[in-house]
């Protein structure tokens, strides 16, 4: 490919005299063994890259693809580090003696989790956090940052947070943060891996559209072959255990068979084709549905077409699972799912689609209890089990959710599968017996003894399946199941679903936007959008229905392309053509060993509830709970400086620990409430908070008089009884009880500023003016980034608190203490787990981008001090300087009128 951009000095002559773009990236005879492994990861890898050049990337996982990508950014061997042979050069740098920093000014990397990029708590931040790192003024800063929101049409959105927009809209975010830089070079992590197929087609657009514009050298890693494909791409670098299996334009590897035999999936059009026969390596511009010369094979297409028969309509099964009307809300104010009505029968295979955030999830929570709907009913059987406890649901319904890591609580596999067991009160030699026959049924019976941390991706996704299955639930409901799978482990997963389904019975629901899924594994689909149930209809008429594929943000698969280019009017009939082409090409799943039947546990349960509807009457208002961070507006305390802010806080505990005098404490009560209630923050984000803490002050002071119900005397050096008598231990004295006040009055000083400073200061300004009074910019940066991802730690043990009670863990008062504090302790095993692997990410994400190169850096959103600000700290300081010469120089501890 001709770079745009690039004049004669960016190009080579060959000895045959053919003009050749100049290499950027080169690797030769090159190796690598990471340093905990014995065997290479890569192998004697011979690869150019030319400046300009658009490249694929693709292989199964575990092939070595992320480790190529880690060379490229050179996070090995600075973060990954091992044994190196052979050499890597990036822009004619060696990644083995090159500092990192200097080849990622050459090489801009978008990760696989752009939420883990983000460093940033707004959009604006996130962009410009490469550009503090290089100590860029503010000045040149802020024109930079508008341009690069600008050219990936983020400009609207530089003052929201990350996590608050759409998946597509991050990717566009975590490109403009390396595109500021200026790089030559931009690697793609699988950038598909987490977004809805609309999304996705996206996300590939712009990264095409870049490339066009800008003639920059783009390499994608991803297995979503058909997605990328949507726009061209120069070359196909096919990675299989380390070795490069193939280097090919498009055209040449989809016109035989090297992709489908190293586990990548086809295009669906093309899988369509080759079931009909046709001879695809006569094919031209094969690339893309929409350019393919479809004419040689047409006729061939409509023949196969043909001759299939029509399907045997499916008898309908006992209906198991039933919503009328359901409707809920997380905050009481905005729905999340309204007037959802469907049913399942027994023995069906059911996907849950729709677009990220659509309510796919919550429906599932819902299904299971751990969310209770607002208004509506939920029916198992026939039954009403709105009333029905997590625990309770968890006997009939099992759930596994999208990341496997969520879930294992265990270090070894068969404790990890036992655990449900052992929760409901069933003895040893039960429980063996039953946990080798699930085993066994999820080809695991041969690792039982292996810890968890020895097994692949998809492994642990059966264990986590095998946990649930040892319950014998009815219904199994799968989140995102093939997230993070390649073709190979994706097909086996799912084949292995299919068979336990098809032999046992269990009725089986996807929550998925992976639409191959549930083309070729589903009989029915539900779609979603904004918590809206759009259709309940066969899958093929799904994907046949072009306006409801848009409404639910999903895009019309390659099949109804093809349908269409070959004039078919029933396009529903074509795509069932498909399912039953790739149906009868899989093989039968092997006989699954009939599990053996559990006793009843031996623990105590409550009693079976009578089949009635549990009335429910319609929730509305705002939902308590707990949840403080920093709330935007445009009250005077906002707009005081991050320093005025941190200078006040740390003088106002320091007054408030060291004064006992009430003619300090009463105003400074005064002052405090309100600069609360002046701050503009709704007062109910503060109740719970208010509540908990007069909840707080009333124990303490209880505890004061229970423990030293004499401190009062002791201080003031006088007794006068209110209650009770002289000798009395117990008696209530004026001084005791002044004293108690005073306690009180310096917490009621002290948490109405706790709460002010929390909401009122950005994680940012906090951090810069941490940095601007002395503390070191890394130090600043981290307590800023702990507070920007509290909320997110905090997400995520809700996600494995749900998890492990879909399990059959309670942590209610309904179980005895010690078993609730260990049930606690299997919940923070996986946060502790998780949080750690999200600090390494991020951790890579922030080298990537420069931080911690140079001694100093500049900050996005430091503001020099105003006249209010230095207006604030002389008041402040006055008020201060006051209660500690009265408390010191003066030596006045209390002021006791009496």
């Amino acid at each position: 490919m001709t770079n745009p951009n690039s004049g004669v000095e960016a190009c080579r002559v060959s000895p045959a005299g053919i003009i050749m773009q100049e290499t950027v990236i080169s690797f030769k005879d090159f190796s690598f063994t990471y340093k905990a492994q014995q065997k290479p990861t890569i192998k004697h890898l011979d690869l150019s890259i030319y400046k300009g050049e658009k490249i694929l990337i693709v292989g199964p996982s575990g092939s070595g693809k992320s480790t190529l990508g880690n060379c490229i950014n050179a996070l090995i061997p600075n973060a990954y580090p091992g044994k190196i042979e052979g050499t890597v050069t990036v822009a004619s740098l060696d990644i083995a003696t090159t500092d990192i920093y200097e080849i990622n000014k050459k090489v801009g990397t978008v990760l696989q989790d752009t939420d883990s990029q983000f460093v940033g708590l707004s959009v604006a931040e996130d962009i410009a956090f490469s550009l503090e790192n290089q100590c860029v003024s503010q000045e040149e800063m802020v024109p930079l940052v508008h341009q690069m929101a600008h050219v990936v049409g983020m400009d609207q959105f530089l003052g929201q947070s990350p996590q608050e927009i759409s998946g597509g809209q991050k990717q566009r975010v975590s490109l403009a943060g390396v595109l500021v830089d200026d790089v030559d070079i931009l690697l793609f992590d699988e950038p598909l891996a987490n977004l809805d197929p609309a999304t996705g087609k996206l996300a590939i657009s712009l990264i095409d559209e870049l490339h066009r514009t800008t003639g920059k050298t783009i390499i994608i890693i991803e297995h979503r072959l058909e997605d990328v494909l949507s726009c061209p791409v120069d070359r196909v670098i096919l990675i299989e255990d380390g070795t490069l299996i193939a280097d090919e334009t498009p055209e040449n590897l989809l016109r035989g068979s090297l992709l489908s035999e190293n586990g990548i999936r086809d295009p669906l059009y093309l899988a369509a084709m080759r079931h009909s026969g046709c001879n695809l390596s006569l094919a031209k511009d094969i690339a893309s549905i929409d350019s393919l010369d479809l004419a040689p094979f047409k006729e061939q297409i409509l023949s196969w077409y043909h001759r299939q028969e029509t399907p045997v309509k499916q008898k309908q099964g006992t209906e198991l699972i039933r919503l009328e009307d359901v409707n809920f809300s997380y905050d009481g104010v905005l729905p999340v799912l309204q007037h959802i009505s469907f049913s399942v029968d027994q023995g069906e295979m059911v996907s849950i689609l729709g677009k990220n955030g659509a309510g796919k999830s919550t429906l599932a929570q819902i299904l299971t209890g751990i969310h209770k709907n607002d208004s509506g009913h939920v029916f198992f059987e026939d039954r009403c089990i709105d009333s029905d406890s997590v625990t309770e649901r968890s006997a009939f319904i099992g759930f596994v959710m999208q990341n496997p890591n969520h879930m294992i609580s265990h270090s070894m596999i068969y404790d990890e599968v036992a655990f449900a067991l052992r929760q409901k009160g069933y003895g040893e030699e039960e429980i063996k017996g039953r946990v080798m026959d699930v085993l066994t049924l999820c080809n695991l019976k041969q690792y039982h003894t292996w810890p968890i941390s020895a097994l692949s991706y998809g492994q642990r996704k059966r264990v986590t399946i095998a946990s649930i299955l040892v319950m014998n639930p009815k219904v199994l409901i799968l989140d995102e199941p093939t997230s993070g799978q390649d073709y190979v482990r994706y097909t086996a997963l799912m084949e292995f679903l299919c068979t336990l389904n098809r032999e046992t019975g269990i009725t089986i629901l996807f929550i998925t936007h992976d639409m191959h899924l549930a083309l070729e594994y589903t009989s029915r689909s539900l779609v979603l959008c904004d918590g809206n149930l759009l259709c309940d209809k066969r899958v093929s008429e799904v994907f046949a229905d072009r306006i409801l594929l848009q409404k639910a943000n999903l895009t019309v698969t390659s099949l109804y392309t093809l349908a269409q280019r070959c004039n078919i009017e029933d396009i529903p009939s074509f795509i069932d053509c498909f399912i039953r082409s790739e149906k009868d090409k899989r093989p039968e799943g092997k006989p699954i060993r009939k599990m053996r039947e559990l006793p009843a546990p031996r623990v105590a349960h409550k009693k079976a509830k009578k089949s009635q509807k549990v009335i429910r009457e319609p929730k509305s208002g705002k939902k308590f709970g707990f949840g403080l961070h920093y709330e935007p507006t445009d009250s005077w305390v906002h707009r005081l400086n991050g320093v005025t802010k941190l200078l006040f806080f740390i003088g106002w505990i320091i007054l408030c620990l060291t004064t006992f005098d009430i003619r300090i404490l009463i105003p400074s009560v005064a002052i405090a409430q309100i600069c609360l209630a002046s701050c503009k923050v709704p007062m109910k984000k503060f109740r719970p908070f208010i509540l908990a803490m007069c909840y707080v002050i009333l124990v303490n002071a209880f505890f004061i008089f229970l423990f030293s119900p004499g401190q009062g005397t002791i201080y003031l050096g006088t007794r006068t009884i209110l209650l009770g008598s002289t000798g009395a231990r117990y008696a209530l004295t004026v001084e005791t009880l002044f004293y108690l006040v005073v306690v009180c009055l310096k917490y009621f000083a002290i948490f109405p500023v706790a709460l002010l400073f929390v909401t009122c200061t950005h994680p940012s300004h906090f951090s810069s003016s941490l940095n601007r009074i002395g503390v070191r910019y890394r130090t600043s940066y981290a307590v800023g980034l702990s507070m920007r991802y509290l909320p997110e730690v905090t997400s995520s043990y809700v996600h494995i608190l749900h998890a492990q009670m879909a399990r059959g863990v309670d942590v209610s008062k309904n179980v005895p203490l010690k078993k609730r504090i260990a049930s606690v302790g299997k919940i923070l095993a996986p946060l502790v787990l998780s949080s750690l692997d999200r600090i390494d990410v991020v951790t890579n994400a922030m080298v990537l981008r420069g931080f911690g190169k140079n001694r100093k850096r500049t900050w996005f959103l430091a503001t020099p001090l105003r006249l209010i600000d230095f207006l604030v700290l002389i008041v402040f300081a006055s008020w201060l300087t006051l209660s500690l010469y009265e408390r010191f120089a003066k030596g006045v501890m209390f002021w006791y009128p009496w």
